[in-house]
Order: C-alpha cells, then structure tokens, then sequence
C-alpha cells in the first residue's frame, strides 16, 4: 500500500522532532545543571503539618548523552528512597524536575527560572492546578545548596512545608 504524501510529511516532521529538541539543548547554559553533579549529605527539617528532621545522602550524575541529571537518596530515616530526574526545557525556558518516590507518590516540578544574580532556582505551579507550589534553592557557593518547599491545597491550608540544606561530600 502506498504511503500518501502527506502522511509521509507526517511521519518526517514526527521523526525530526527529536532532533531539534536535542539541537535546542546544547543552547542551555547545563552549568546550572552542573551544580547538582556529585555526592551530597542532606538535612532536611519538615516544618509543616508535623514537625520532623531526616538526614540522608544525594547522588546525582549526567544520564543520556548529558541530556538529563539522575539523582538518587540513600534510605531515609522512614525506609523510602527517591529518584530524581532534571533537565534544560528549552520551549518553557526553564528545568523541569521530576521526582519519583519508595512510597509510589511522584511530583512534577514544572520548568524551574534560573537567576544567574542571585543563584537561585525557583518552582512555581501553573495556575492551572489545585494546589500552590513554590520552591527555590540558593547555591550560596559550589558545594551548598539551601533549599525551602511550601505545598497548599485550593483553601490555602498548608500540605507541606520543607526547607533542606545539602553540602558536597568530598569522597
């Protein structure tokens, strides 16, 4: 059966959709990206709804051709663990995170803004969801990163409430 031509012209816009999103990366400045590498020891303090401290380690690597950063946490104080997978998102200009959890919850961080003057990185939810997220970690130097999270439902009734800092591990 022939193929008609404009389901070929189809097919090959489909097929090249990789390639520019691929060519569109090698644009983004992965040295923000390039802070996460490495080994870190994590202490994190859950402030809301019930006060808590855990401490664990972080190890996150390049994956994919540099395309993307893996991180993965030891075992936590609980018995879980997560999985973390970032990247440069060049249509939303900006770096998603997604975090996968032991317990089978998972959170999308949508497209992160970096800010370059103050060495930040923050998470803001689209005005399309139910809940209000807001995340920012500062890179106060190259091997600390201080971070705050605050989840609210649609009331404004405070879900969760976390702030972690991270040091780089020199082993």
């Amino acid at each position: 059966m022939p193929v008609s031509t404009s389901r070929f012209k189809r097919i090959a816009v489909i097929a090249a959709i990789p390639v520019c999103l691929s060519a569109q990366f090698a644009l983004a400045d992965v040295k923000v990206l390039e802070r996460y590498i490495g080994k870190w020891d994590v202490r994190a303090n859950t402030l809301q709804p019930e006060a808590s401290t855990a401490s664990y380690q972080e190890t996150y690597e390049w994956v994919l051709d540099r395309k993307f950063i893996r991180g993965e946490t030891s075992r936590k104080q609980d018995g879980g663990f997560d999985i973390v997978f970032g990247t440069f998102d060049a249509n939303a200009d900006g770096y998603p995170f997604w975090v996968f959890s032991s317990s089978g919850t998972y959170l999308y961080l949508p497209p992160a803004e970096w800010n370059s003057r103050e060495q930040t990185m923050d998470w803001k939810n689209p005005s399309s969801l139910d809940i209000n997220y807001r995340s920012r970690c500062h890179f106060p130097d190259n091997d600390r990163r201080q971070c705050h999270m605050l989840i609210k439902d649609w009331k404004g009734k405070v879900i969760l409430e976390i702030e972690w800092t991270a040091e780089r591990r020199s082993d």
